[in-house]
């Protein structure tokens, strides 16, 4: 395999793996528009929040031409590259943000990923876009119930490409708005390190038009910001998990409902009857 020199040191270059396969699967090759220019692509990086619709958008723009998105977690620990090769973080997130034949090569990061020290040295330098949600207490929820499901207490996916049934579940209200508490100073201290990188920022609100396809306005801004062709409707297989209004999914609605009332998050009330990821 391949080596190369960054930052003085050894990096694997995972593009050979990629065209020659994993476990004996050959990996499709995929004609891009600059396929014959061969040149390393301009590197990008999506810094998300938790269920802010991180992996919806990295599924979106791998759907552009022009643009190599991984469209899971590079750096989660059951991930393909994890589970696979062996390198550290840094020069995985190096290697799938440098991939031959695309005008930019990008990959998703959580803000837990994103803000590990070897990972935050080399992500600073390239150019970012960067994702929350305007609505905490439906970002709270949400996390909420994709907790429950991976302790078992409840049947749901973290993401899918299938209709999933309508759920309905008793919440404590104190737990919603820990979380949403937890959720705003994540942002917060995100914003304190992104902000000053002059990043593309994005709302969940924004970037999700109908029938799971990017929205036109947050499609424009993303081409334009990493200089690519702008194409109208890139979109994706990934279903909404949880669409209904919170009332429909939380069975004491009106006890939730009143303990937000009272707290700083009375705003989110008014986006609670709409759509959710």
């Amino acid at each position: 395999m391949t080596t190369f020199i960054w930052n003085g040191q050894t990096v694997v270059d995972l593009r050979e793996t990629l065209e020659r396969g994993i476990d004996g699967v050959v990996m499709p090759k995929v004609k891009t528009e600059n396929d014959e220019t061969k040149h390393i692509a301009r590197p990008a990086v999506i810094i998300a929040s938790v269920r802010s619709g991180g992996t919806f958008l990295a599924h979106c723009l791998s759907n552009h031409p022009q643009i190599f998105c991984d469209r899971g977690e590079s750096l989660h620990y059951r991930s393909l590259w994890h589970t696979h090769l062996t390198t550290n973080r840094a020069e995985l997130i190096y290697c799938l943000t440098h991939m031959q034949g695309w005008r930019v090569s990008m990959c998703k990061l959580t803000y837990q990923q994103a803000f590990l020290r070897e990972v935050w040295d080399y992500i600073r330098e390239v150019p970012v876009i960067w994702l929350r949600r305007e609505n905490t207490i439906r970002q709270a929820v949400s996390v909420l119930l994709n907790q429950m499901a991976r302790r078992g207490k409840i049947q749901r996916p973290q993401h899918t490409f299938k209709r999933v049934a309508l759920i309905c579940v008793d919440l404590k209200p104190e737990w919603v708005l820990k979380k949403a508490r937890v959720l705003l100073e994540q942002d917060r201290k995100a914003e304190e390190r992104v902000g000053p990188l002059n990043p593309l920022a994005l709302t969940y609100e924004e970037i999700v038009g109908p029938a799971s396809t990017l929205a036109d306005g947050a499609a424009r801004r993303i081409c334009e910001f990493l200089e690519v062709r702008y194409i109208p409707t890139l979109a994706c297989e990934l279903t909404r998990i949880n669409p209904q209004p919170l009332a429909e999914m939380i069975k004491n609605w009106e006890a939730v409902r009143k303990a937000i009332e009272g707290s700083k998050f009375a705003h989110c009330l008014e986006g609670c009857g709409g759509k959710d990821g």
